[in-house]
């Protein structure tokens, strides 16, 4: 049987450029991700998505590696950090709203961005 291992980056090692991550015009396309790049994106945050504690230390492991969550059209979305492209929803990486709001508690969201921000 045949298996299939993702090799993750240096620890704090952003992924490497591409299209995706651009801010270049896609038309209309930013969110459609191939499923490469989803793979590699879900084994390269999942664990900060797994064991982070609250929205402000999720928030801080996700900024250590070059991402910001924001919510963008209502949807909870991962940005990269230096193109502000927002690059798939949450729920597409396997880490829904609902789900995560149970385990972390509502998130406090800067009303003018849509930006996660630490609790008050």
């Amino acid at each position: 049987m045949m298996g299939i291992r993702a090799i993750s980056p240096a620890r704090g090692q952003m992924p490497p450029p591409g299209p995706i991550w651009s801010d270049a015009d896609r038309a209309g396309t930013e969110s459609r991700m191939d499923c490469e790049t989803a793979v590699y994106l879900r084994c390269h945050l999942g664990s900060d998505f797994e064991t982070a504690t609250s929205w402000e230390a999720l928030g801080e492991r996700l900024a250590a590696k070059g991402f910001r969550l924001e919510f963008r059209d209502d949807r909870l979305s991962l940005v990269h950090a230096v193109t502000g492209v927002a690059l798939c929803t949450c729920r597409f990486l396997g880490y829904g709203l609902a789900e995560m709001v149970a385990r972390l508690g509502k998130p406090h969201v800067d009303a003018a961005s849509g930006r996660i921000i630490a609790g008050r």
